[in-house]
C-alpha cells in the first residue's frame, strides 16, 4: 500500500461494501487479512459526528494582555499522563502539545505532527515539526515523542491512555523526523488517541533530571508555567518561541480557581475576571441575553451517568440494577437538574451522526415507576435503602444525582445521597467502597470506541465497576480492531443493545456545557466534546 499522509483535514471515510450482519465474523477475518486498510487509512480518522458550528469573533487579533480566567476548581496536580479533571486538563494543554489536535470545524489536524498517517494496515506513522523547542530551550526530538509514549506504557505511570497502547508492539525512531507505532492489529480510533489530552509530548531530559511533574509543567505549548499560589491562582506567561506564527496573543492567563458557581459568575459579571467555564444552568439565559457577554455551548455529547459496584450485594443482580434504569424519568431530570438545559437519554449512548448510534433503542428506558418496582420484587428487594455516591464539586455532577436520588424514590428507591469533593469522590469509586455512585463527563473522542473504557473488563471506568462481560468484551475488541465501516456499525449497535439488557452502568441525561467570557475576549471558539478549553488563539479587544 502506497503511503497516505495528511498534512491538513482528514477525507471522508471510504465507503465500505455492502455486508449483511450475519456475514459479520466472516468480515472481520477477512479485514484483518486481505482487506487491508479500506476502513482506517487515514479516512477513518475523520470525526463522524457534527456540530452547530461556533464561529470565532470577527476583528483583527490585538496583542497583549491578561486573560483573567475563573477556573472552576483548584487543579490536584499537573502529572501530563493522568487526568484529575477538566480544571487540570485546562490549565495543562496551555504548557503541553499533543501529536495532533482539532480545528475549529472538530476535524483531526496536525500540531506537533506535520504529517500523519497509516503507511501500511498495522502502522501509524507521524513525522515531527522540526524547529520546535521546549519552554527550557533544548530541542523537540523524536526521541522525546517515543519517551513519552513509553511513558505512557509503563505500568509504574498508571497512565489515563495505557489501556489505549495494548495493542502497540514497537515505538521507533524512522527516518526524516518520522516515529514508527506498530500494533498486533489495525486500530481505527488511534488518530483520536494522539489528540488526547493524555497524550502530551514530554521532555525525555526534563523528566528524567528529577522533577517532580505533578507540581511542575515544562512542554512546548503556547504558554509557559511561571507560579502557583494553591487555592489563590495559577500563573503562564506567553511562549515566545512557540512553533505556530503570531500565537499565543495574549501575554498571560491568570487561573483563579473559583469552585462555587455563584462565585465565579459573580466575578465576572463584576469585571474581577474575564472568562469562566461551566457556566451553571441557573445563569445561562441571564448570560445569553447580556450583551456584555459572550456564552459558548454544545448539548450534544457531555452526559451523566450512574454507576455500580458490581462486585457487592445486590447491585450484582442484574434486576436492581435494571430497576435502578427503569426508575428514573430522564425529562423530569433534565427540568429538576438543568432547568431543560439538557435532554434525556433514554436509549443508547452514541448520540446521532456518530458512527454505531441506534435510534430504535430511544425510549427504552424512559421512566416506569412500577416496572421499576416490579423488578425490585424479583430480586426481592422492595423497598431497596442504599447508599449513593457523588461529588459536591462540580454542579453538572451533583444536581443530576439530587435529580436521579428524588426520582429513584418514586421507584421505592431510597439512595442514600453522599457527596464529596472531588478527588476524595474519585478515590472512593476507585476504591469501591459505595455500591452506586453518580458521575458525569463527555465523549472523549468521535469514535464509538469511546465505550471501551467503560465497558470492556480492561477499561479504566469498567474496572472502577468491577465489571465484565464476555460477550461485550468480544464485541469491543472486535469494533476496535475491524477495518469496514458497516461492520464497525453493526458491532456498536449491538454493544447497546447488549448493554441495556445487562446495565452495566446507566446514563442519563445529556448536558449543555458551555463557558461565558466577557464581550472584549475574542477568538474564543468552543470547540465541542473532545476538545477542552483552548485559549491561544483568544485575544482582548481593549
Amino acid at each position: 500500500m502506497s503511503r497516505r499522509f495528511r498534512t491538513n483535514r482528514q477525507p471522508h471515510a471510504i465507503a465500505p461494501d455492502r455486508r449483511t450482519f450475519s456475514r459479520r465474523s466472516a468480515i472481520a477475518s477477512a479485514a484483518a487479512g486481505a482487506a487491508g486498510l479500506a476502513g482506517i487509512s487515514a479516512a477513518s480518522a475523520a470525526p463522524r459526528i457534527s456540530f452547530p458550528y461556533a464561529g470565532r469573533q470577527d476583528g483583527e487579533p490585538k496583542r497583549g494582555g491578561t486573560l483573567r480566567y475563573g477556573l472552576s476548581t483548584d487543579p490536584s496536580n499537573f502529572e501530563p499522563h493522568f487526568s484529575t479533571g477538566a480544571a487540570s486538563t485546562s490549565v495543562k494543554l496551555m504548557c503541553y502539545s499533543t501529536l495532533l489536535t482539532y480545528d475549529a470545524d472538530n476535524q483531526l489536524i496536525g500540531d506537533l505532527a506535520e504529517e500523519f498517517g497509516w503507511v501500511d494496515e498495522t502502522t501509524y506513522q507521524v513525522k515531527v515539526r522540526e524547529g520546535v523547542t521546549f519552554h527550557d530551550g533544548s530541542d523537540l526530538t523524536v526521541d522525546d515523542v517515543v519517551f513519552s509514549f513509553q511513558r505512557i506504557m509503563d505500568p509504574e505511570t498508571t497512565a489515563t491512555n495505557a489501556p489505549y497502547f495494548n495493542e502497540v508492539t514497537d515505538i521507533a525512531a524512522g527516518d526524516g523526523n518520522t516515529v514508527n507505532i506498530t500494533f498486533s492489529k489495525p486500530f481505527a480510533a488511534f488518530p483520536f488517541i494522539l489528540a488526547s489530552t493524555n497524550s502530551y509530548i514530554v521532555s525525555q531530559a526534563w523528566i528524567e533530571s528529577g522533577v517532580d511533574p505533578k507540581l511542575e509543567m515544562m512542554g512546548t505549548g503556547p504558554f509557559i508555567f511561571k507560579e502557583r499560589v494553591p487555592g489563590v491562582s495559577i500563573t503562564l506567561e506567553r511562549n515566545p518561541n512557540y512553533f505556530l506564527p503570531d500565537l499565543p496573543y495574549l501575554d498571560s492567563i491568570v487561573f483563579q480557581p473559583m469552585p462555587d458557581d455563584t462565585t465565579r459568575m459573580t466575578a465576572l459579571r463584576s469585571g474581577s475576571v474575564d472568562f469562566v467555564d461551566y457556566v451553571p444552568y441557573t445563569q445561562m439565559s441571564v448570560i445569553e441575553n447580556d450583551a456584555n457577554f459572550t456564552f459558548l455551548s454544545d448539548s450534544v455529547t457531555g452526559f451523566g451517568w450512574v454507576g455500580f459496584n458490581h462486585e457487592l450485594d445486590i447491585v450484582n443482580d442484574a434486576n436492581v440494577r435494571l430497576a435502578f434504569n427503569h426508575g428514573m424519568n430522564r425529562e423530569k431530570m433534565v427540568q429538576t437538574a438543568y432547568a431543560g438545559y439538557g435532554a434525556p437519554i433514554t436509549g443508547g449512548l452514541i448520540p446521532e451522526g456518530m458512527l454505531g448510534h441506534a435510534p430504535e433503542l430511544e425510549g427504552t428506558f424512559d421512566g416506569d415507576y412500577e416496572q421499576a418496582k416490579s423488578l425490585l420484587d424479583e430480586a426481592g428487594h422492595n423497598p431497596l435503602d442504599i447508599d449513593m455516591l457523588s461529588t459536591s464539586t462540580y454542579s453538572v455532577i451533583a444536581r443530576p444525582a439530587e435529580a436521579a436520588q428524588a426520582e429513584l424514590t418514586q421507584a421505592n428507591i431510597n439512595a442514600n445521597l453522599e457527596m464529596q469533593e472531588w478527588l476524595t469522590f474519585r478515590q472512593s469509586v476507585a476504591d469501591g467502597t459505595f455500591p452506586v455512585h453518580v458521575w458525569g463527563t463527555s465523549i472523549n473522542y468521535a469514535d464509538p470506541d469511546f465505550l471501551y473504557q467503560y465497558m470492556h473488563s480492561s477499561g479504566t471506568q469498567a474496572q472502577w465497576f468491577r465489571f465484565a462481560d464476555e460477550q461485550l468484551d468480544a464485541l469491543l475488541d472486535e469494533g476496535r480492531f475491524a477495518t469496514d465501516e458497516e461492520l464497525r456499525a453493526e458491532i456498536y449497535h449491538d454493544v447497546q443493545v447488549r448493554a441495556a439488557e445487562i446495565v452495566p452502568w446507566i446514563y442519563t441525561i445529556r448536558r449543555t456545557q458551555g463557558e461565558a467570557m466577557a464581550s472584549y475576549v475574542k477568538g474564543y471558539v468552543h470547540t465541542e466534546a473532545w476538545v477542552p478549553i483552548f485559549q491561544r488563539e483568544i485575544w482582548l479587544d481593549q
